[in-house]
């Protein structure tokens, strides 16, 4: 597993929070998800690509990019 840290945009509410650890969750190897409202940073435990994890983000309407 490895450690990957996003900064997210567009994150408003503790529903866009939901929203992304709904749509993140939903990857078969991401084990474990963190998303902090006040920096709008996400930390996952996943084998997934960073781009993978981007792409399900980017698919419910946010923005990430890769720190």
């Amino acid at each position: 597993m490895a450690t990957i840290t996003l900064q997210l945009d567009g994150l408003h509410c503790g529903n866009c929070v939901k929203s992304v650890d709904k749509a993140l969750r939903e990857l078969p190897t991401v084990s474990d998800v963190k998303i902090d409202l006040a920096t709008q940073m996400a930390t996952i435990e996943s084998e997934e690509q960073a781009k993978t994890l981007i792409d399900a983000i980017v698919d419910i309407g946010f923005e990430a990019k890769e720190v």
